[in-house]
């Protein structure tokens, strides 16, 4: 009775287990997924910017007042923006390499050697 009860409690456990991986690895999944949807959107307002950016220096020299780029409030708006836009891709970019790095856990994991009275194996 004792040997059914330890594999019923090594079966509970292997489930619990099982069941905290699978939950762990579709929390990163999402994560992933929602942060690579967010650089996508930055790219693009970056690009935005920068157009947006493109187009008032381009007024600007059509003007012939090329001298005022450094005060012109709209130029050092966009340049602010643009620089913002870079540093958050910068900041999603990292948490998402931190995120594709494998996790110190599953490391261990792999490093051990498995124990036979855990597997059930032991004749084999």
């Amino acid at each position: 009775m004792t040997n059914a009860a330890k594999l019923w409690g090594r079966v509970q456990e292997e489930l619990r287990t099982a069941s905290e991986r699978t939950r762990k690895g579709a929390e990163r999944a999402v994560r992933t997924g929602v942060l690579q949807v967010d650089l996508v959107s930055l790219r693009r307002d970056k690009n935005r910017a920068q157009a947006n950016l493109g187009e008032r220096v381009l007024a600007l020299w059509s003007q012939g007042n090329l001298d005022s780029l450094t005060t012109d409030p709209e130029v050092l708006r966009t340049r602010a923006l643009v620089q913002t836009i870079d540093e958050r891709i910068a900041a999603k970019e990292a948490e998402l390499t931190s995120l594709r790095a494998p996790a110190p856990d599953a490391a261990d994991r792999h490093e051990q050697s498995p124990d036979p009275d855990r597997t059930g194996m032991e004749g084999s």
